[in-house]
């Protein structure tokens, strides 16, 4: 226990050594992991964007005119049986009659109300829980019994799964690219720490130090980059977000739409992931840098 004690505090003791590559390696994993999770983030809020506009995007189902109560309640109870259902809203006739009359030019409005019977069918207003099953259905629907028509918008529904699906590849593949060049670039960078603090290495080797020995000091100060670099980028892509969504919320509203998407409702998620991925890269960096070292039978002798 003391030994790895020991070794722990010359991990954090070669940090403030080697200061300047120290903030190099956090520097560059901090920009790489900054990447990712503006991309994610860009991912989380064409995704909301997209849930929205298909919330809009309902089934019109309107009950036969002659159906009676309980028949328009049996074609309810039909509505609420199928699959992939979220919502079930009923439109009683009464109802749907006075709000259009409430809209109408006051003339028309006094011409409608003389009639004797209202000309609207019972309603339902239906919404769809996931919409790659939309045009499934409205085919079910259309089958039952005791309906008049069915309005339907399918080639949004197809239009729209289409986008959430393209976003969803692009902004994966985003993500696993950066995810592979934040690697390959902080494992450059620490290939050069360890080439520069070589001679250390052969000399721990020379009074003979084992790998181990050798290799956690630099597995601590990968963990220590990697939390650190972690943080950092939390918090810069959380000051971004917030200056995108100031400079962003005029042209949103002007399409009729909002940011529903919080920062903080991600942001346990990112720190996790974030320090996750710097502990790895930075361990996995050291690691395989060290190696080479480790492996040498010749040590590093001082010039001149």
């Amino acid at each position: 226990m003391g030994k790895l004690r020991y070794l722990t505090k010359e991990g954090f003791r070669n940090l403030k050594v080697n200061k300047l590559m120290s903030v190099a390696s956090v520097t560059v994993l901090f920009s790489c992991l900054m990447l990712i999770g503006i991309a994610f983030m860009i991912l989380v809020n064409i995704q909301s964007f997209i849930s929205g506009i298909e919330a809009e995007n309902v089934i019109m189902v309107y009950a036969d005119i002659e159906a009676n109560d309980y028949e328009y309640m049996a074609l309810g109870n039909d509505l609420r049986s199928i699959g992939n259902i979220a919502s079930v809203e009923e439109i009683e006739k009464e109802a749907a009659y006075e709000q259009i009359l409430s809209e109408m030019d006051a003339n028309l409005r006094e011409y409608l109300s003389g009639l004797d019977k209202n000309p609207l069918p019972d309603a339902y207003r239906v919404t769809v829980a996931d919409m790659s099953g939309f045009e499934t259905v409205v085919e079910e629907i259309k089958g039952l019994e005791r309906i008049e028509r069915v309005y339907e918008n399918s080639s949004l529904a197809r239009q729209l799964q289409g986008i959430r699906d393209s976003v969803t590849y692009i902004s994966i593949g985003m993500i696993v690219l950066l995810f592979i060049v934040s690697l390959f670039i902080i494992s450059n960078t620490i290939k050069v720490t360890m080439f520069s603090r070589r001679l250390e290495i052969s000399i721990m080797k020379s009074v003979g130090a084992t790998n181990s020995f050798i290799r956690w000091p630099f597995m601590v100060e990968g963990i220590i980059i990697g939390v650190i670099a972690g943080i950092l980028a939390t918090g810069a892509v959380w000051a971004v977000y917030e200056f995108a969504l100031g400079s962003f919320a005029t042209m949103l509203s002007g399409f009729g739409g909002e940011v529903q998407v919080e920062f903080l409702d991600y942001a346990l998620y990112l720190v996790a992931a974030f320090v996750c991925i710097g502990i790895f890269t930075g361990v996995f960096g050291s690691a395989t840098s060290i190696r080479k070292y480790l492996k040498e039978r010749k040590f590093v002798e001082l010039e001149d």
